[in-house]
């Protein structure tokens, strides 16, 4: 017989306290990361942004590396963000 596992919407949440990553002055100069996760236009529109802050702000260069929808970033990707970007822009569109 197979088991269902049922999740309580009521239930409390644990809440985890992080410090996030430091947010750069000025983005002129710096490497852009750009995660495409795959979903329906999210890597137009990325970059489109991406593009935008390179003509605006100065962004030196775009590094775009693709994930499947469902699922984390690779380890491989992950490391190719550390080497090669000072700033990763990550998000979703449909």
């Amino acid at each position: 017989m197979a088991s269902i596992r049922v999740y309580d919407p009521t239930a409390p949440t644990s809440v985890r306290h992080a410090q996030p990553a430091p947010r750069p002055l000025a983005l002129a100069g710096l490497r852009l990361g750009i995660l495409d996760n795959s979903k329906a236009n999210a890597g137009l529109l990325m970059t489109s942004v991406a593009e935008g802050l390179q003509q605006r702000y100065g962004v030196r260069e775009v590094l775009v590396r693709r994930k499947p929808v469902n699922g984390p970033a690779s380890a491989a990707i992950i490391a190719d963000f550390k080497a090669g970007a000072d700033a990763i822009l990550v998000g979703s569109a449909d």
